[in-house]
């Protein structure tokens, strides 16, 4: 049996690795050598495989901040479950046909996990859910066009412009397996004619710019400060500790208009008082219900932005708690879960009476507010990792109230007009 590492697929204390035997690639998780590079087979499927690594890395990852020895048993045993599970829900799977879109899907996945082009995240999200649609749609046969696009549309569980999202996915499958000639080329023709037909309010998503995951409905700056006080007096809080837990956070999306993931995977060794900086060069995502870690930004290696006044006192008045190196932790130590984030936030914004939009606004708000006040935009684009035809063609038709903002820095505390 020969084994090697499968490249771009490492997580913090484990790798993936293929071993070869008879002909057949098979994986297994390799422990770092600080942990005895130990290894435990995970199967055949890749995808599987990619799933189990990130489980065992968190297990591992728990083990070592709390002081605990590094069970190989337990780690064997979750593989195993895993494992498990996966086989009790395909065993029941009808048998498919080769031209079947279930089949060709198959394929043309394998196809791109060998040829490593794809990013964990990508395959932990996009790969995962359009495959679970491809596997519930009741049409497999190409030729009924008709009903598998009435199939991934005709749904109010998302909008039409995430169901294209997803079809496009699909759509590229079939194109892919004309092209390598396992289905009539023609087929690939047809499928690429009706996707273009399919209109939706905007394709700046499909275009690859990063506006956000929502058109931008930003908030007024004085609302942004509503929050903000309301997090920190926690006068809306049921509990204690509730809400100023995540107040720092909310504070600083404001501020820097970070993405989401940039501002959770923030570490301290990141932050330079002294050199007045933060450098974003990490992501962290949940995906399939893992946290996943993400080099660089989305758009950039690294992007660094200045520290002024108020953001220098936001972030010298955020205690260092926990030993896990993040900046932004909630009560218990750990890192800020954005899912958890959402569910306070569309509590709060409820109890204020302040119209529901998501926290990703907050970016939409404070590149609107300085692109609109007479900041130069290329600047501005570079400090947010935006491009200049972004901020020209979206945030600067806006025109967001041309105000002073209502913060008033007092010492080393930000106080609120009323």
């Amino acid at each position: 049996m020969q084994a090697k590492d499968t490249s771009g697929f490492n997580w913090k204390w484990v790798g993936l690795q293929t071993q070869k035997h008879s002909g057949k690639v098979f994986y297994a998780i390799r422990l770092s050598s600080k942990l005895s590079r130990r290894t435990i087979g995970v199967g055949n499927d890749k995808l599987v495989a990619l799933n189990i690594g990130q489980l065992i890395d968190d297990q591992i990852d728990q083990w070592i901040e709390k002081g605990q020895e590094i069970d190989l048993d337990l780690l064997k045993r979750l593989a195993r479950q895993e494992l498990d599970q996966v086989k009790n829900k395909t065993q029941n799977l009808r048998v498919v046909e080769k031209d079947d879109l279930i089949q060709l899907w198959n394929e043309y996945v394998n196809f791109h996990l060998n040829l490593g082009c794809w990013e964990e995240t990508y395959i932990l999200t996009h790969i995962q859910t359009v495959g679970n649609l491809i596997k519930r749609c009741p049409h497999q046969k190409l030729e009924n066009k008709t009903k598998i696009v009435d199939w991934f549309f005709n749904t109010d569980k998302r909008s039409v412009k995430t169901s294209k999202a997803r079809f496009q996915l699909v759509v590229a499958v079939i194109d892919w397996a004309s092209k390598q000639a396992l289905i009539p080329r023609y087929l690939g023709v047809e499928y690429r004619d009706i996707l273009s037909s399919i209109h939706t309010k905007t394709n700046e998503q499909e275009k690859g710019e990063d506006i956000g995951s929502k058109e931008i409905d930003i908030f007024t700056v004085s609302e942004v400060y509503k929050i903000l006080e309301a997090l920190k007096t926690e006068k809306v809080s049921r509990f204690k500790g509730k809400h100023y837990q995540y107040y720092h956070y909310t504070y600083f999306l404001w501020l820097t208009g970070c993405r989401p993931s940039e501002a959770v995977a923030l570490k301290w060794e990141n932050v330079d008082l002294q050199r007045q900086k933060i450098i974003f060069k990490e992501g962290e995502v949940i995906a399939s219900g893992k946290r996943v870690k993400k080099k660089g930004t989305k758009t950039v290696y690294q992007r660094i932005f200045p520290i002024n006044n108020e953001l220098e006192i936001i972030i010298k008045s955020i205690p260092k708690t926990g030993n896990n190196g993040y900046v932004f932790v909630i009560l218990d130590g750990k890192p800020v879960s954005q899912q958890a984030y959402v569910r306070m936030w569309k509590g709060l914004l409820n109890k204020l009476e302040i119209r529901y939009r998501i926290p990703y606004q907050l970016r939409h708000t404070m590149i609107s507010y300085h692109a609109n006040n007479d900041f130069p935009v290329h600047k501005l684009a570079k400090l947010v990792g935006n491009s200049e035809k972004v901020i020209n063609d979206h945030y600067l038709q806006l025109d967001i109230e041309r105000i002073s903002l209502p913060g008033v820095i007092k010492g080393n505390e930000v106080s609120f007009n009323n």
